[in-house]
């Protein structure tokens, strides 16, 4: 899959509609889904368009912006759209298909503008304007009905749940059910039907890749956790395994006190432990003796409960109830995920069989909005892809 990306240019999009002659300024109001947005951007009107800012809208969309500075290319990529425009040119594509603009796209001011009708309808979302009230809005997430299942990751569960919450707010006739499982139940459903939507926090395989589209929302590490009372706070690498493994069975032998180590495990099926085990293990599989847990939570507590127990776990689930130990004196946290230099770096999946369409597609944009990235992502200790 494609890194995600956005671009490091102020971008805009021009609003589509037939205004006339009427000339529109940075008073203009702009709403999406009802709600205001604005921009240190102001609106440009040429040739009676309206002109606004491309990152604000895609963003607050879900949508990923690219720029090709060599072909003057902008390609700004949905869950179900790929769609792409060239500067000063009218011809534009949507998954490929070739289209013609009234106006074409244009660099004004450090600024690219590109006509947000054409970029909202690509993409099945409203447009309208009120010209009496001096208002466009954008309408994409609201409106929305049908049903829709997910499943999987426990890791990627707390940022569906609450996403979904939020969705449904807005979206009386729509109904979204969300269950645990881990990444492999998650994938397993996705495959066979029994989903629309999928979790994971490990990579797919190769094999897996062949039916089922993996979508990127956000960036995590896996934390190896102790007790807050055991004084070791940093293992190497080679350490950590050799723990994992059951090579290392004292704490005397890394720094701490004369005790077992009680080693503590994700079920199998687990996506983080899938991670850890080809991630840390090289492939290799956690001690037999483990004792394993269903969830990021149980698996918690139990490393929270035991002064000689060590486990594993997402950083958005390390509270102050275990600690969190460094790697080769590297610690779990935004910056060292972001830039991966935490060994046990990873990112967060949605999972559909085949590219995604309709409401579907709307769930895993919203998943990508700011609303969703820094109001719940970074808010439950994950990292925005942003």
């Amino acid at each position: 899959m494609k890194k995600l990306f956005t671009v490091s240019l102020a971008l805009a999009i021009a609003l589509s509609s037939a205004i006339g002659s009427t000339v529109l300024g940075a008073d203009m109001a702009l709403e999406v889904d009802g709600k205001a947005v604005s921009s240190t951007v102001p609106p440009v009107v040429k040739d009676g368009r309206t002109l606004v800012p491309l990152r604000v809208i895609s963003e607050t969309l879900g949508a990923v912006v690219s720029w090709d500075e060599g072909r003057q290319l902008v390609t700004i990529e949905t869950a179900a759209y790929n769609v792409q425009f060239t500067i000063n040119s009218k011809i534009y594509t949507v998954n490929g298909a070739s289209k013609t603009l009234d106006t074409p796209p244009e660099i004004s001011n450090g600024s690219t503008l590109i006509p947000i009708r054409a970029l909202a309808e690509s993409i099945g979302a409203e447009v309208n304007y009120d010209s009496a009230a001096n208002k466009a809005s954008v309408n994409y997430f609201t409106g929305v009905s049908g049903s829709i299942k997910v499943s999987g990751s426990t890791t990627v569960l707390p940022i569906m749940q609450a996403a979904a919450d939020k969705l449904l707010a807005a979206n009386a006739g729509l109904s979204i059910a969300v269950s645990g499982g881990g990444s492999g139940a998650g994938i397993k459903d996705t495959s066979s039907g029994a989903n629309n939507v999928g979790m994971s926090s490990r990579e797919l395989t190769d094999d897996e890749k062949v039916e089922l589209v993996p979508i990127a929302i956000a960036s995590d590490g896996i934390a190896i956790i102790v007790h807050p009372g055991n004084p070791v706070k940093n293992l190497t690498k080679e350490q950590a395994a050799q723990i994992f493994l059951g090579e290392i069975k004292n704490w005397q032998d890394v720094g701490g006190n004369n005790a077992p180590i009680l080693v503590q495990t994700r079920e199998t099926g687990s996506g983080m432990l899938a991670t850890l085990e080809e991630m840390l293990l090289d492939k290799q599989t956690v001690v037999g003796t483990a004792t394993p847990f269903s969830s990021s939570a149980l698996i918690k507590q139990a490393v929270a409960s035991s002064a000689n127990a060590i486990g594993f776990d997402s950083i958005g689930f390390v509270d102050s109830t275990v600690s969190a130990v460094s790697l080769d004196g590297i610690s779990a946290n935004e910056t060292t995920v972001k830039s991966a230099a935490y060994p046990l770096s990873r990112s967060l999946y949605v999972l559909t069989k085949s590219n995604a369409t309709g409401i579907n597609a709307k769930l895993i944009d919203y998943l990508r909005t700011p609303s969703v990235q820094t109001d719940i992502i970074e808010k439950e200790g994950y990292i925005s892809i942003y």
